[in-house]
């Protein structure tokens, strides 16, 4: 990550001296700082100019996860991008992201993508994050590496912090719900084509809640004949999360399978959603639900207390059936021979696994048919039903194996497993009074600047109808510069915390 350590103790060091050595620096100087600045990038000596820019091609950058491993990512520039005038970002997220290997981007495909070409004529920076294995967008390392890489366009790019936005397709789509029910604070809303909005509670564990799309906005998008999400199976989760409160513009096509050769006929929706978009800097009002710490713009829940039960209970979930013909394997896309080649098996019950198949396996019959292609064995499924049987053949290396199985029965799922219980937080705030909601105790903190409170008077904190607080909150340098540096967020430069143990404070009085 390019950044210059130096440039910010100088900062600190600087404002230290200027504040007096007797005590902390004051948050007048935090202020003068902050002020001064364009964009966050202004902080690190490693910020592009424009002699640095080379737009309109795919460029190429490395980070560091939180799992240690430093994994590649891509960004372009727009045409045109002025270095002193802030622009929007769209962080694109990649399907298919389950693969062993690290997503690899050409350049010569770029303008090949859909929406990229325009995206870049409307002067957005675009920011491509690579996952795999072990850093999908729903776990915790995939989902921080995403955060980091927007972080990484901030030190070095005049990024607009109330336009950034992420979207995708099917994984990327999935990926995006999720954000938006996990970590939304960055962005302005998000798009959604042909995702679902269970797979990080399914696959990755994650206590995801619908509640928590009420507070950005999406375009999400789904079609008839999807042999992974189609409109019949996801429109009903789609409503359920509307009747949560999320705020979604919904666009259903037919004849279209899990292919994004529709978005074209959603070009202008999508540009005048962008275009009308912003984050609010601080919302006066925020609906969160959280099964694990997470929170949205200056709302933080960082535990939760299962028992006792003190409010309404309500989980919007539902169940679905999975009736796909799902063999789990997974195909090399580059592979040029005849047949299909396996790059992975899927771990669990699946007929891959019962049969043994092998990374290098070359799939070359089926149902006593010869394979070329995957579309191939596609066809010859058609009209199979889950629990059927069926043969195929494979290729190890110049073996032919005959094998047989059947797929797996039809099973019912809930849209969002739950592992555990949550807190339904439900806030709101005018001048120096804030209202809160909770029908479980937890632990929350309060994020404050001075354009949402006056510091020179008392903070009145009320919950479930008991004042809880009542005093003054003082502004906290050493607070304020790290949340700074931690989230490069000029809009955002919370100067104090109030933290709450509802539990401590709450059950006294009730």
């Amino acid at each position: 990550m390019k950044s210059s350590i130096i440039t910010v103790l100088l900062i600190v060091l600087i404002t230290t001296i200027s504040a007096g050595s007797d005590a902390d620096p004051d948050i007048i100087e935090f202020r003068e700082l902050t002020s001064g600045l364009s964009c966050a990038g202004d902080l690190f000596e490693s910020r592009h100019t424009e002699s640095d820019y080379i737009s309109d091609t795919l460029l190429i950058e490395s980070i560091l996860y939180p799992d240690s491993v430093e994994r590649h990512f891509y960004y372009v520039i727009p045409p045109d991008c002025d270095p002193e005038e802030q622009s929007p970002l769209f962080v694109w997220i990649h399907g298919g992201v389950s693969s062993a290997e690290l997503r690899t981007m050409e350049p010569e495909t770029l303008m090949e993508r859909y929406l990229i070409p325009r995206l870049l004529s409307e002067g957005y920076l675009i920011a491509f994050p690579c996952g795999q294995v072990d850093a999908v967008w729903w776990d915790t390392v995939g989902e921080e590496g995403i955060l980091r890489i927007v972080r990484w366009m901030k030190m070095n790019f005049s990024v607009d912090d109330s336009r950034i936005f992420i979207g995708g397709f099917s994984d990327g789509a999935s990926g995006s719900f999720s954000i938006m029910m996990l970590r939304p604070g960055y962005f302005a809303g998000y798009l959604a084509f042909s995702g679902h909005i269970g797979v990080a509670a399914i696959d990755g564990g994650r206590a995801t809640y619908l509640p928590g799309l009420s507070n950005r906005p999406g375009i999400v998008s789904h079609s008839d004949e999807d042999g992974l999400y189609p409109t019949e199976k996801m429109a009903p989760t789609i409503a359920l999360a509307e009747s949560a409160g999320a705020i979604i513009e919904y666009h259903t096509f037919q004849g279209f399978e899990h292919d994004p050769s529709y978005l074209p006929q959603m070009e202008d929706s999508i540009f005048e959603f962008l275009a009308e978009t912003e984050r609010v800097r601080f919302p006066g009002s925020i609906i969160w639900e959280a099964g694990e710490p997470s929170g949205c713009d200056w709302l933080m829940v960082d535990s939760i207390i299962p028992w006792p039960l003190i409010g309404g209970d309500l989980d919007y979930n539902t169940t679905l059936v999975s009736d796909r013909l799902r063999f789990g394997f997974y195909a090399d896309w580059d592979y040029e021979g005849d047949g299909v080649f396996v790059a992975g098996v899927a771990e669990g019950d699946v007929p891959a696994a019962r049969m043994g198949f092998q990374e290098g396996d070359v799939i070359i019959g089926f149902e006593g048919e010869d394979i070329v292609t995957l579309d191939d064995i596609g066809i010859l499924q058609e009209g199979m039903l889950p629990g059927d049987s069926f043969a195929i053949a494979i290729d190890r290396d110049g073996e032919m194996l005959e094998l047989q199985d059947m797929f797996n029965p039809a099973e019912y799922y809930w849209l969002l497993p739950r592992t555990g219980p949550s807190v339904r937080v439900e806030a709101v705030y005018s001048q120096n009074s804030f209202n809160i909601t909770v029908n479980r105790f937890c632990r929350v903190r309060l994020l404050l600047h001075p354009e949402m409170v006056d510091f020179s008077s008392d903070i009145v904190v009320t919950c479930n109808s008991y004042e809880v607080f009542r005093g003054p909150v003082g502004e906290d340098y050493s607070f304020a510069m790290e949340n700074l540096m931690e989230n490069l967020d000029l809009e955002r430069c919370y100067t104090a915390e109030l933290k709450l143990n509802l539990e401590e404070l709450l059950l006294p009085l009730m």
